[in-house]
């Protein structure tokens, strides 16, 4: 689509147009921008379209629909950057207007299919967070469209590709996609009053906040979905070929999904057990004991859990085993006072 442009902008240096254009107004403003961006280098490029994603994002969102198009139409850019831009602009325009995950989600999934590792990689993570934005989304429509459905089951679909992407070739594009499953298994389970969620973490939603009754979304379905999430990153740790690096980003995933999910505990205790008695055979001694030690300090952060009554033995065990003085497994362990029983 051409843009009326005034002649001779298209070649402003693009740190200068903001200031010389300050008698246009802001839809002017993004044409002229847009103008630049079509015939620019991809440094300035980006510079560029990081302007006019500010414009219509956080100066005025109401150009966000007019632009839409041309925005998007980046996406298929030979820059790696530029494609990687366009998929970061996806996220902050879904998370502004939440409808326009029916227009934008399927360029997202052709986004995750590019022949680029880092914007693959791009596209994982900002479906971990388009996922619990296009849940919530969903829970809060009274009544939920066929676009809406078609929708959601575009972003289920997705989470099924990125959940087979554990199986990878590309040892990065692995670490992204166990991310990915940790804040899955995370969303796909209630939240109780022990749970242990960080600060950045409150808005997100969780299963407790879907309705038994929702007119589309199956709680139920979801609940057994987590279960299987977690049950494909625990087989996905113990698989004797598993790099250094994913293991040590699955030691803290599985962590982090006990600290915020207690419920999951007696799993994470036990693949910890599993793993400490047989280490993959193909780690060398360096990263053996770069295991070894990610392993103690994630223990130690379980065992500081108040839902760690039960499982202080095993624990203690294990701490012991790898090196920790009874005195610091003491001294990590919760006062009586501050013990609850793990819920149901």
């Amino acid at each position: 689509m051409e843009y009326s442009s005034r002649e001779g902008e298209t070649q402003l240096n693009p740190q200068q147009v903001i200031p010389q254009v300050v008698d246009m107004t802001t839809s002017e403003r993004v044409v002229d921008l847009l103008n630049q961006a079509a015939l620019i280098a991809t440094d300035e490029k980006l510079n560029v379209l990081k302007q006019v994603q500010e414009l219509v994002i956080n100066k005025d969102p109401s150009l966000l629909d007019n632009f839409l198009d041309e925005l998007i139409a980046f996406q298929t850019d030979k820059s790696i950057e530029v494609r990687k831009f366009v998929i970061g602009f996806i996220e902050e325009a879904c998370k502004r207007d939440n409808e326009l995950l029916l227009r934008l989600i399927a360029n997202l999934n052709m986004l995750l299919r590019d022949d680029s590792v880092n914007v693959v990689k791009k596209a994982i993570l900002t479906l971990t967070q388009l996922y619990k934005v296009s849940l919530q989304w969903l829970v809060r429509s009274k009544a939920v469209s066929e676009r809406q459905e078609a929708s959601w089951d575009m972003v289920t679909q997705m989470k099924g590709d990125v959940l087979a992407l554990l199986d990878s070739e590309n040892d990065g594009v692995r670490t992204h996609a166990i991310k990915f499953t940790e804040s899955l298994i995370i969303t796909l389970s209630p939240r109780t009053s022990d749970s242990d969620v960080p600060k950045r973490q409150e808005g997100d939603i969780s299963l407790d906040k879907v309705p038994r009754d929702h007119s589309y979304i199956r709680y139920s379905a979801l609940c057994e979905e987590g279960k299987a999430a977690l049950e494909k990153l625990l087989k996905f740790m113990v698989h004797p070929a598993i790099s250094s690096i994913n293991l040590t980003t699955t030691l803290g995933s599985l962590a982090s999904i006990a600290r915020q999910r207690p419920m999951f505990m007696s799993e994470v205790v036990q693949a910890y057990e599993t793993l400490h008695a047989n280490l993959p055979p193909t780690l060398a001694k360096s990263q053996v004991s770069s295991v070894r030690k990610n392993l103690k300090l994630h223990l130690v952060a379980v065992l500081k859990h108040p839902c760690s009554l039960e499982f202080q033995g095993q624990i203690s065990t294990l701490l012991l085993d790898l090196g920790m003085a009874q005195s610091e497994i003491t001294r990590s362990t919760p006062a009586p006072r501050e013990q609850r029983k793990r819920p149901p």
